[in-house]
């Protein structure tokens, strides 16, 4: 039996062997719970099966011989509410509507030889592109997200999730995409639909200084090269994802986690996607290692991320947990698509008995030149006595341009500061003097 369960909307963990369940602040927060079942709520906190994978099945609290203790649930769904299934009916009308205004084969809801799988609307468009529409407004637990996908796939389908929450379970169970709609009347009376996320685009992010963040391979420094980066799409319409998916202009793709736990399915255009998968074929739901051409290399752990082992495992789940499944953040795929740098950020630089790497000499050198900037910047402001005289005064854009230029310095500063390399030297201020000297001279 388990006796400690994650709350999901709280962002709790209960102790059901206590009677307040360790947290006194919700005294009655058993009785809501035991008498009011929702399949999303509660989460396992402890089964971690295949190379870490969480099991799909959510949690209930049952008891026995009066004691409570949480059970897993691989299944269930909550009845769509009244306006929920107002929402539902106007979303699979308005799908049928377009689809078809776009002449491609449309089928609506229909049992037909699905068995008890029921989809709301199958459209078919050009070449294998067969997409079968999952309205889900209800709350559902991730074992019955997988039944269904997996009946749609093994009848030839690509299932596309549709929902309107940014917590909702198929989230990154499945190809999936998110409307900002709450009521029928979001449909009916708006002239389109925005997509607010599900839908991806590839963008190569330079490792370089002029970036704040630091290198996701090294976990620190700087490597010069570019690294893979899924950045959510704006500005898209869902009549354009109707008819973009069944052309083919917009194709299902699965990004494993690289500690092999939750993944990310996202929507993409092939060439995009051709780009990235460069020649490996796609991974495939609960895959920790990305297959590369000749053989399958396991993916390193993450680097910085709090998936890593030891006491950052309890703390990395929690945040996983308790994160929003689509926070329309970037996504770092790195560890599967990176160019690599110019050798000036990984050739060593030699000054005397020190050996300083490229990255930090580069660091030095960009310094150098946001302190010229910044100093430029100031340099053309009003001076202080035209300010008083009222003569002058100093815009806000003027204003935001300088803080930005010195915040750009103080960022240099503190990431110079705090590179690895300095642990390994003795004597800093000859280090610092030789990392100068580097910097303005050709020392490699």
């Amino acid at each position: 039996m388990t006796y400690s369960v994650w709350h999901r909307g709280l962002g709790i963990t209960l102790d059901l062997t206590e009677a307040d369940l360790g947290h006194p602040e919700y005294p009655r927060l058993l009785d809501e719970i035991y008498g009011n079942y929702q399949p999303d709520l509660l989460y396992c906190l402890e089964a971690h099966e295949d190379e870490g994978l969480i099991c799909p099945g959510f949690m209930a609290i049952r008891k026995v011989n009066g004691r409570p203790h949480a059970m897993h649930v691989a299944k269930g769904e909550r009845p769509e509410t009244k306006d929920e299934s107002d929402l539902h009916k106007a979303l699979r009308e308005y799908t049928v509507k377009i689809a078809s205004g776009e002449g491609f084969r449309v089928t609506g809801a229909a049992e037909a030889e699905r068995g008890k799988h029921r989809t709301d609307v199958t459209v078919e468009g050009g070449g294998e592109h067969r997409l079968a529409y999952e309205i889900q407004l209800a709350a559902i637990a991730g074992g019955s997200v997988d039944d269904r996908t997996r009946s749609a796939l093994g009848d030839g389908l690509t299932p596309l999730w549709l929902v309107n929450h940014e917590n909702a379970i198929p989230i990154d169970r499945a190809p999936w995409a998110r409307l900002n709609i709450q009521s029928w009347r979001d449909v009916t009376d708006r002239a389109a639909l925005p997509v607010r996320g599900g839908i991806k685009q590839l963008h190569m992010s330079r490792c370089d200084w002029s970036n704040p963040v630091p290198c996701p391979q090294q976990g620190a420094g700087r490597c010069g090269g570019r690294h893979a980066l899924w950045e959510p799409v704006h500005g898209l319409y869902y009549d354009d994802v109707i008819r973009r998916t069944a052309t083919g202009e917009l194709v299902s793709l699965y990004l494993p986690h690289p500690a092999g736990r939750r993944g990310w399915h996202m929507w993409v255009t092939p060439t995009d996607k051709e780009e990235f998968l460069e020649g490996r074929p796609e991974a495939l739901p609960g895959q920790s290692a990305a297959r590369r051409a000749g053989g399958v290399d396991p993916l390193p752990a993450h680097r910085g991320g709090a998936w890593e082992t030891g006491d950052d495992l309890g703390a990395g789940l929690r945040s996983e947990l308790t994160r929003a499944r689509d926070d329309e953040r970037p996504i770092d795929a790195s560890m599967w698509h990176t160019e690599p740098g110019s050798y000036e950020f990984s050739r060593p630089f030699t000054v005397g008995e020190f050996v300083i790497p490229g990255d930090l000499v580069a660091a030095r050198r960009t310094f150098t030149r946001a302190l010229e900037h910044s100093a430029d910047i100031a340099a053309r402001l009003p001076s202080g006595a035209d300010i008083v005289a009222g003569r002058a005064e100093i815009a806000g854009e003027q204003w935001e341009r300088l803080a930005d230029a010195r915040e750009r310095c103080r960022r240099l500063a503190e990431e110079m500061h705090t590179h690895p390399w300095w642990e390994t030297v003795g004597d800093r201020h000859a280090a610092r003097e030789a990392l100068t000297y580097a910097a303005t001279h050709d020392t490699a």
